[in-house]
């Protein structure tokens, strides 16, 4: 692989098609901001069109502004956080690289320049520094041909560099090199612009600078470290075109210059120049985060939201400030020639041709330096610099020029942290909260902010807003603080209601819900009180709470009642009471019914008609329950990869649902029986999602996930699913696919030999009558023959069990139906308890001594008074057959076996492994 393979698309295909591949379930096709931490590039080869790449959790944000309208391309090539992002000099290659897993490259005119195709990755790295530590930073060099990336342990083993001739293929670095461990971590690398010196670079670490360059011919890296002169926090360092020098800054406001060191003047083709300390400059007492070297100017940018200007001599020409004075991230220039006034040209001679007559509009020529600002030396000298994009802490993006004087804000928005947001159930509308109490309002058809509205909130973590909802109506929005605010406003004009903010309590409100026909407004708080709220007129009334359990989940299952899972394992249902005569509690619990055990409720969803609620659980289950009388109806396996399912939602209209679990976004068709290619999943973010909605107006699902700035747009497309269980086959054939050797292993052919054993068995067999065996089983015998095969049940599970078998209105079941009741009961691990299970389980109830042995007698007590107690005499019959050595000493002498089960003969003491290993 020594080339570039060009990429050219169907050119037939349509580009939403093109895009949206038909193998994902779920595509992101927008994001509503960035992540302002990771610093942006500014890739514009042409005044007229801005081009932008930022970085948003995992993915990269192309952006693109001509004058008109924004357009934005997410695409997504990292599984963990982007940190850093690196373009070459013509802005065609873009390096990205996340926390730790991979750094790719990526090609911006994949298909022709002019095609606007999606940029395409053509090269991956994977875990570049393996076990040594993250990715600290990446660099391109301005040809374009050496990939430069920096990390590792700087603390243990110091940070290391690596350097790849990337477009050859090669999987290994072509040289790597370790710097002290004194200097800490890397923060940025900075190639050298300048022709002849191309393959020198800078990197800047938090206690010192290194110089370095790449040797072509020998293959070699080299660094040198310049000597200390007690400078610290170093925030970055460029070198200053055209000359010898390069400038660092620094947090405590000073800028440190470096020149070429005349004793090693004489440096071979292709090494390092050697640097040495020339002086410093304090030229503020804020921190400078970044400086540039550009149109032979220097440019800083602080903490105070300055930008000034100096030339190459440090000294200062111009400065201005923003409006907002937010501290400046990012400073990136336009990749174009620098712009520079022009005499007309003049005829040719021997050119006979005539000149063109132009129009009168293009004969009016500007000459910028009479436009552009002046510097404050005493020449009042024109600054002219390209244009240039600047990021501000807070996340907002201006595209600056001083030569016209123009300062335009590009983008949307990513103030701070998203906190909560919802979708409007009619309109293509979404509404984000973040930290700052900011609530947006995006126009999803044209993917433009519409309306903000700021709430004058505590701007503390007791203040933020935590939980966001919609009327079903569309016409109200509710949103509830950390401090116990509650805060209704008018989506139409983004306006706060009359009565806003409401309190009726100082607790932190958890969720808010309305009901279904928007009359009624419920608001959990943190100390588990439900506040029901009451609309009159254009007012919001409190008109009763109730005490509920360590509310999970809610949802309504008609206009007056609602029911909720907690974490004491219960679903409670409750009813709105809305006659004034009767004198009743405004809210009042109905019923209350204990749907678990051992595990923990995590969502629940509604179906369609209100007879049924879907119910996850920690232990990787979906359970159906009646919708009145909360019984247990079926149990299913969930997906069992990446934790609990949580934020159930389903499609209006079609027979799917959706959820989320920690990090993946899944799909699901209904109905559910348990079969793994029913659903599909992407990953959905990097590091926790939080919240799931869906807009089924515009067909997309809603997320954001923990640390983001912004809400992702996620197309959905049901057609895989299809393809799916096309593929999986029919009857058992998608089922056993969770067995070891799926349906010909020996694991099948095992337990379809007990199920028919269990047909000839002593007390199925009637003396010498004839035997017939049948591919059906009785439902009394299900429960122990599921234990025969590996899936040990409380007796809990066996009356949900029963109860699930009872629905289906007969007395026998074949062999297909028993195994998916198997597979959908048995735990998602899918064998029986572990000896360390056994070990914790009998140290845990306190049936050990000090010595760490099993008192069998305690054990016996235990059982019968704990729990699901069991009989004794049962108990110590188990014992006497897995521990006959405990029992044999009485025997022996003789003495009369005293009354069974009060364990008075069990003299021994058992191991803890013995007893654990007999166990298992």
């Amino acid at each position: 692989m020594s080339e570039l393979v060009e990429y050219n698309p169907v050119e037939d295909v349509q580009h939403d098609e093109h895009i949206h591949h038909r193998c994902h379930p779920l595509h992101l096709s927008w994001v509503s901001g960035f992540n302002p931490r990771v610093s942006l590039l500014n890739v514009s080869t042409s005044r007229d069109r801005k081009e932008l790449v930022l970085a948003s959790g995992n993915a990269l944000l192309f952006y693109c502004y001509d004058g008109e309208r924004e357009k934005i391309t997410p695409v997504i090539g990292h599984k963990n956080v982007v940190n850093m992002i690196g373009c070459d000099e013509s802005g065609r290659f873009v390096v990205s690289s996340d926390c730790s897993y991979c750094i790719n490259m990526w090609d911006r005119q994949a298909g022709g320049g002019e095609s606007h195709h999606h940029p395409i990755a053509i090269r991956t790295i994977f875990e570049p520094f393996k076990a040594n530590g993250d990715i600290g930073a990446v660099s391109l060099s301005c040809d374009g041909k050496y990939l430069l990336a920096g990390g590792g342990i700087p603390n243990e083993q110091g940070s290391q560099l690596k350097l790849w001739s990337w477009t050859v293929g090669n999987d290994f670095p072509d040289d790597s090199i370790t710097l002290p461990t004194r200097l800490g971590r890397i923060k940025a690398i900075h190639f050298c612009p300048d022709r002849g010196r191309r393959n020198q670079f800078v990197v800047t670490l938090d206690s010192g600078v290194v110089f370095g360059a790449w040797d072509c011919k020998e293959q070699k890296l080299s660094i040198q470290v310049p000597k200390r002169h007690g400078f610290q926090d170093y925030n970055d360092t460029v070198f200053v075109e055209r000359t010898d020098r390069a400038v660092s800054v620094t947090g405590a406001g000073m800028a440190v210059l470096w020149s070429n060191d005349r004793k090693f003047s004489d440096a071979q083709e292709g090494g390092v120049q050697r640097k040495e300390f020339l002086k410093y400059l304090h030229l503020k007492y804020a921190s400078i985060n970044v400086v540039r070297s550009c149109d032979e100017k220097i440019v800083t940018g602080d903490d105070d939201g300055e930008i000034r200007f100096y030339d190459n001599s440090m000294k200062i020409l111009y400065w201005f400030k923003q409006e907002d004075l937010e501290p400046i991230r990012t400073l990136s220039f336009e990749l174009v020639e620098t712009r520079r006034w022009k005499q007309p040209a003049e005829p040719i001679e021997g050119d006979d041709q005539t000149p063109k007559e132009e129009s009168t509009e293009k004969k009016v020529v500007v000459n910028i330096e009479d436009i552009a600002p002046k510097d404050v030396s005493f020449d009042a000298r024109p600054v002219i610099v390209r244009g240039f994009v600047s990021a501000t802490k807070s996340g907002k993006i201006y595209d600056i020029d001083i030569v016209y004087n123009k300062i335009q804000e590009l983008f949307l928005q990513s103030p701070s942290i998203i906190t909560a947001f919802d979708v409007h159930s009619a309109r293509s509308e979404l509404c984000t909260c973040d930290g700052n109490g900011r609530f947006v309002v995006y126009d999803l058809k044209t993917k433009s902010m519409r309306l903000a509205l700021d709430v004058p909130i505590q701007r503390t973590r007791r203040g933020r807003i935590t939980t966001l909802a919609y009327s079903p109506c569309g016409t109200f929005l509710a949103g509830g603080a950390e401090n116990g605010f509650l805060w209704m406003v008018e989506p139409n004009l983004m306006i706060l209601a009359g009565s806003s903010p409401l309190q009726f309590t100082s607790e932190k409100i958890r969720l808010v819900l309305f009901s279904l026909d928007s009359k009624h407004l419920v608001c959990v708080d943190e100390s588990n009180t439900i506040t029901l709220l009451h609309r009159e007129k254009d007012d919001w009334q409190v008109m009763g709470n109730c005490a509920s359990h360590r509310l999970v989940d809610l949802a309504f299952l008609s206009a007056t009642d609602f029911v909720s899972i907690g974490e004491d394992r219960y679903m409670v249902q409750y009813t709105i009471n809305t006659d004034e005569m009767l004198q009743l509690e405004a809210v009042s619990i109905v019923k209350r019914r204990r749907i678990e055990q051992s595990a923990f409720p995590t969502a629940l969803l509604v179906l369609p008609g209100g007879n049924q609620i879907l119910v996850a659980n920690d232990q990787l289950k979906f359970k159906m329950f009646h919708g009145r009388s909360f019984e247990i109806l079926h149990t299913f396996l969930a997906p069992f990869h990446d934790g609990p399912a949580r934020c159930l939602r389903q499609l209006p209209g079609e027979d799917y649902f959706l959820f989320i679990t920690n990090n993946n976004i899944y799909v699901h068709h209904l109905p559910i029986d348990g079969n793994p290619f029913k659903y599909l999943a992407v990953r959905g973010h990097p590091k926790r999602l939080k919240g799931l909605q869906v807009a089924w107006s515009v067909g997309c699902a809603f997320t954001f996930g923990e640390g983001d700035h912004a809400v992702s747009m996620w197309k959905i497309n049901t057609s895989p699913l299809f393809d799916n269980l096309k593929h999986a086959g029919t009857g058992l054939d998608p089922f056993c696919t969770l067995l070891p050797g799926g349906k010909r292993g020996c694991y099948v052919r095992e337990i379809l030999s007990l199920f028919f054993y269990n047909q000839i068995s002593p007390k199925n067999s009637d003396g010498d009558a004839e035997l017939t065996l049948r591919d059906a089983m009785n439902v009394q015998d299900v429960p122990n023959y599921l234990r025969s095969i590996g899936f040990h049940m409380s007796e809990y599970e066996e009356q949900n069990l029963c109860k699930e078998m009872e629905l289906t209105g007969t007395y026998f079941l074949t062999f297909e139906e028993v195994l998916k009741l198997f597979l959908n009961h048995r735990t998602a691990a899918g064998g029986p308890p572990t000896s360390e299970d056994v070990r914790t389980a009998v140290t845990y109830i306190g049936a050990t001594t000090s010595s760490g042995k099993v008192d069998l007698v305690r054990l016996i007590t235990l059982l019968a008074s704990m729990g699901e107690p069991m009989e004794p005499k049962t108990t110590e019959a188990y014992c006497r057959i897995l521990f006959p050595a405990a029992f044999e000493a009485n025997e022996q002498d003789g003495s009369p076996a005293p009354e069974c089960g009060t364990g008075e003969d069990c003299t021994n003491y058992i191991a803890i492994d013995e007893f654990a290993d007999r166990l298992c």
